[in-house]
């Protein structure tokens, strides 16, 4: 009849939405999500002060769960987020991601994935993961699986956005891994600093002169004196050395997947593409690298899928005659490093790597006094910032003797007698 309120078994008016069902006991209210759907909830008691059922698991009443619902409704959180896990969330992140990144992203994808799928952190439900809950994990990641700074730094790369989106969607309220991650990982990463210019030369030395190494020489060489990342430095084809206009054309990288399958990219960033000066030894040591390169029957075509287009020819090949990649030079300086600090007592730095060929270079540039600007653009930086306060290292004595040359040019500025005056 019209205007009747529903009750339970015990007597007391239900609420809009709230049954009770005569059978069982059981409660239930029904409600509309934030996209429109029905959803349902139930309970074996009605308040918070009724007897929990001794056969039935404990949970909580019906109306704390109404009230949790009526929350996250007026806050527009969607409950079809609800039961989501993290890597349930960071999978479908990663699947939309992977359509517009580049292939080695994609790689880094699928690892964080894979350890996600492996961790108990995976299973959580996404709103039910506090900021404090985040942190501890991270932790654990470092103090317990013995993960180093830069490995956490790409799995929080994916799961912090993957929560961003979350919050975006109206999944949850806000996002639990919203700190900086200093704040609870120690960085323990090393850093790869520039060779001095005696630790440069040694090294070069031994490398030309060892029976074994010499054949690396001039490639070693170069990296020294181009600032090339090496992924760019493998990538370079005949074509792309202008003995002409005695400049290097830098236009893509080669890579190689885990399943050794070679891909070219673009450079990192536009300002990648670049043209990068050569002085008369880099030409030297090009044209030899020319010269002494096998004539192959047939070259390798490497293909770049996004932007359509192949190259071949590489100017480095292995023992197999396919083309190096990052991983063969690094273990070409490793070695010859090992090789050196083993003969000789006076050791080198054993961090020498291609890269710190590019800190090298770049460091060299600066203290010789190059444009900032201009460095920045053979560097292929997209900020001018980072060929500043990062690949720049600046001497203790370099900056001593910059400051006593100024001080001793300004005498009216800084006498004594004036600076003592009060």
């Amino acid at each position: 009849m019209a205007g009747t309120k529903r009750k339970d078994n015990k007597g007391r008016v239900l609420n809009t939405g709230e049954s009770q069902d005569p059978k069982t006991g059981r409660y239930s209210y029904q409600y509309q999500d934030a996209k429109g759907k029905r959803q349902r909830i139930y309970s074996w008691t009605l308040r918070p002060s009724d007897p929990w059922p001794k056969d039935k698991q404990p949970d909580k009443c019906l109306r704390e769960k109404e009230q949790e619902v009526t929350k996250s409704t007026l806050d527009g959180i969607a409950s079809a987020g609800k039961g989501m896990t993290v890597y349930a969330l960071c999978e479908r992140y990663t699947t939309i991601r992977s359509r517009a990144v580049r292939e080695n992203t994609r790689v880094g994808y699928k690892t964080v994935l894979n350890i996600l799928a492996k961790d108990e952190f995976g299973k959580r439900r996404i709103d039910q993961v506090t900021m404090s809950e985040a942190k501890e994990w991270l932790i654990r990641l470092q103090d317990v699986d013995k993960r180093s700074y830069s490995s956490i730094h790409n799995i929080r790369g994916v799961v912090r956005p993957a929560f961003r989106s979350a919050v975006r969607d109206q999944y949850i309220r806000m996002n639990p891994f919203d700190f900086e991650l200093v704040e609870v990982v120690i960085k323990d990463s090393v850093r790869r600093d520039a060779l001095s210019r005696k630790d440069m030369r040694r090294f070069l030395k031994f490398v030309h002169e060892d029976k074994h190494y010499s054949i690396y020489f001039e490639g070693i060489f170069i990296l020294f004196n181009t600032g090339l990342r090496i992924s760019e430095f493998c990538g370079l084809t005949p074509a792309d050395i202008d003995f002409e206009h005695h400049v290097i054309k830098v236009n893509k990288q080669l890579l190689r997947s885990r399943n050794m399958r070679y891909y070219i990219e673009v450079p990192k960033t536009e300002s990648g593409k670049r043209i990068v000066p050569m002085t008369p030894d880099v030409e030297t040591c090009f044209r030899a690298i020319i010269r002494n390169r096998p004539k192959l029957k047939k070259e390798l075509v490497v293909w770049d899928f996004q932007h359509k287009h192949s190259a071949s020819g590489f100017l480095f090949l292995d023992k197999n005659k396919n083309p190096e990649v990052a991983q063969h030079w690094e273990n070409h300086f490793r070695w010859a490093v090992g090789k050196h600090n083993r003969t000789y007592k006076q050791e080198l730095p054993t961090a020498i790597s291609p890269h710190v060929a590019r800190h090298t270079y770049c460091s060299c540039r600066a203290h010789e006094g190059m444009k900032p600007k201009t460095l920045q653009q053979i560097m292929g930086h997209s900020s001018i910032s980072m060929t500043l306060d990062w690949y720049t290292h600046v001497e203790t004595g370099d900056i001593t003797k910059e400051a006593r040359e100024l001080m001793s040019n300004n005498k009216e500025i800084y006498r004594i007698e004036n600076s003592c005056e009060i």
